[in-house]
């Protein structure tokens, strides 16, 4: 049997596994004993999610719907967030007794992100036909949008991922785009080492590498290298909106046990 690649269906039920490892990973790796290396395994999945919406943007048969789903998903992941903090008063900041607002809009809503990114490459691809009065409000509006995703889950190191995916979104381009990302974590690997090199920490080399680990998005190429264009799976309602579903609920889930066991 000839291999085909993986198609997006199976892309993203393989971000859906490695994500649920990451997240139980982040509360209960040291009661679990999970080794510090299990930090590298899922950061993957974000751009891998980014490389999926850029292939949903350009294939999508509405932009409008596709936006108005991610930003309800957003928007629904942020109020469980945000009644979760309230009833476990999590979002105090223990060293200052202070509320830390960055916990208590979150600290998980990668659907905010990718609407955010998702607007921004709307933003990008208007531009192209628009007069100078309106890529005057383009850009501004870009820029907006620009500091809102650096502001939002992952957004500062996942930008420079989605304007990659965007300029190099066909499939005659793919290599183009495996060589700007490999480049892009390199550059991320290097500023770890500078860190660490930079700032007494007490910990090994190899520690601190599993928590500035953003440079391990390295290991999101293979996956788009082997990705086949193909949708996959079947076009049903339950396996268009099952991560809607899934990414919030499973995240309640582990906040509730996170908040029975610490």
């Amino acid at each position: 049997m000839n291999f085909k690649g993986i198609n997006s269906f199976q892309l993203k039920w393989l971000a859906i596994v490695f994500m649920v490892v990451d997240h139980v990973n982040s509360y209960f790796g040291s009661q679990l004993g999970f080794p510090s290396w299990v930090a590298w395994l899922g950061r993957f999945v974000a751009p891998l999610f980014v490389f999926l919406l850029v292939e949903g943007f350009r294939h999508t048969r509405s932009r409008a719907k596709y936006a108005k789903r991610l930003g309800l998903a957003a928007f629904v992941t942020a109020i469980g967030n945000v009644v979760y903090q309230l009833l476990t008063g999590a979002y105090i900041n223990p060293l200052t007794h202070q509320p830390d607002y960055f916990l208590f809009l979150g600290p998980h809503n990668i659907f905010l992100t990718l609407f955010l990114l998702f607007c921004m490459m709307w933003v990008l691809a208007t531009m192209k036909q628009s007069s100078v009065g309106q890529k005057i409000m383009l850009i501004l509006t870009f820029l907006i949008l620009l500091v809102l995703t650096a502001a939002s889950e992952g957004g500062i190191y996942l930008i420079p991922m989605m304007l990659l995916m965007f300029v190099f979104k066909e499939e005659g381009q793919r290599n183009k785009l495996l060589i700007g990302i490999f480049v892009y974590t390199m550059i991320l690997l290097a500023l770890a080492i500078s860190s660490y090199m930079q700032t007494p920490v007490n910990q090994s080399f190899y520690d601190y590498l599993t928590f500035d680990n953003e440079f391990m998005m390295v290991t999101v190429i293979p996956l788009i290298a082997l990705y086949n264009g193909q949708l996959g799976g079947t076009n049903s309602k339950w396996n268009k909106y099952f991560f809607y579903l899934f990414y919030p609920i499973h995240l309640w889930i582990i906040y509730v046990i996170f908040y029975f066991v610490r």
